[in-house]
């Protein structure tokens, strides 16, 4: 399982809708929004429109899994493989 945890406020709401699109499960719940799949996530920056001081905070609720790509143009996730 992996998953990216991001604050549930307006300014992160085009990268949960991004992450919708890619048929990750959102669900929200205690000020965060959660992005699941079972195995890698790929959130592109395209699809959301964020401005860098926001997408560049994307990660500041934590993630599950392994960080394999965080740059500005995308954010991937994979699996633990331990």
């Amino acid at each position: 399982m992996t998953a990216i945890y991001v604050l549930d406020v307006p300014e992160f709401a085009p990268l949960a809708d991004a992450a919708a699109a890619e048929d990750l499960v959102v669900t929200r719940r205690g000020g965060y929004i959660r992005l699941a799949a079972q195995g890698p996530i790929t959130v592109r920056r395209a699809g959301t429109g964020l401005v860098d001081a926001v997408w560049f905070s994307a990660l500041t609720g934590g993630y599950t899994g392994v960080l394999d790509r965080f740059d500005q143009d995308r954010i991937r996730v994979v699996p633990d493989g331990r």
